[in-house]
């Protein structure tokens, strides 16, 4: 009898910490996770209508309000992720050491590029700058926060400016276009005149 008594109690409690965290994810979003804020908040509603279930099932006069559902595409602090993410991406592009990786990545082995992490510095601020495009406020949250790529960037060019590089190949065309340079197209030469 006690455990009955004791359960409208919990769910209780559970609901109200449910709805804290639901009016959390609504004001501020949820960094951690790698979905809209629209979706954590829709899941955390329906837990707290499952409660509400439980207890409207056990008669008990609660009063508990269930937040309404909201967009699958809803994010909180849209400008400010916005914001962020555009000095982040101008941040980055303007370093010197970005752009030292950049000029020197062709150059690279590919255990040069996996040993120094070129590859990934690049990646992460090609995606980062894809995604400000596209205004993707997933990975914009996830990416965007000025400063979070500066230490590694710098950490991998220092990296970068000890390796021994490769000689870059001048691709086949490019090596016939400048061993023909001289022949201006549709001028004949003396070999077009040789009689066969």
């Amino acid at each position: 009898m006690m455990v009955q008594a004791e359960q409208p109690a919990v769910w209780k409690q559970e609901f109200a910490r449910l709805s804290y965290e639901w009016e959390k994810v609504y004001s501020y979003g949820d960094a951690a996770g790698m979905c809209t804020d629209g979706v954590i908040l829709n899941r955390i509603r329906q837990e707290l209508l499952e409660i509400r279930e439980k207890l409207d099932a056990m008669e008990d006069e609660h009063g508990l309000t269930v937040p309404p559902e909201v967009s699958e595409s809803f994010m909180a602090c849209v400008d400010k992720i916005r914001a962020e993410a555009q000095c982040a991406v101008q941040e980055y592009l303007a370093m010197e050491e970005y752009r030292y990786v950049q000029v020197i990545l062709p150059k690279l082995t590919p255990k040069q590029k996996q040993d120094s992490h070129a590859m990934e510095i690049s990646g992460k601020v090609m995606r980062l700058a894809e995604a400000l495009a596209e205004d993707n406020l997933v990975v914009l949250r996830e990416y965007g926060s000025p400063g979070m790529l500066t230490g590694l960037i710098i950490e991998t060019a220092k990296k970068l400016q000890g390796l021994p590089l490769k000689p870059t190949a001048v691709p086949e065309k490019r090596q016939e276009d400048q061993q023909e340079d001289w022949q201006v197209e549709g001028q004949m030469s003396i070999y077009d005149l040789a009689v066969t």
